[in-house]
């Protein structure tokens, strides 16, 4: 390009188009990222909405061997 001229022919060929590599890892690992976020906050809320529905019966129920009526302060100590 001569240094008078300006229009748009002058410019470098565009390559801004094409990712490279190193930046489609990094998109997708942002993805990645995103869809894992998304997969916890919607874990979260059906925790929040319904917070016994996932605990299984037997846990409020196991550890009561030696923790019988009257022996609850001996088991602390």
């Amino acid at each position: 390009c001569d240094g008078g001229q300006t229009l748009p022919l002058c410019m470098p060929p565009a390559t801004g188009l094409g990712m490279d590599a190193e930046q489609k890892t990094v998109f997708a690992f942002v993805i990645f990222l995103l869809v894992f976020l998304v997969m916890l906050m919607v874990r979260c809320f059906r925790i929040l909405l319904d917070p016994y529905s996932r605990m299984p019966a037997s846990s409020w129920t196991d550890h009561k061997e030696g923790l019988e009526r009257g022996q609850f302060d001996y088991a602390l100590v």
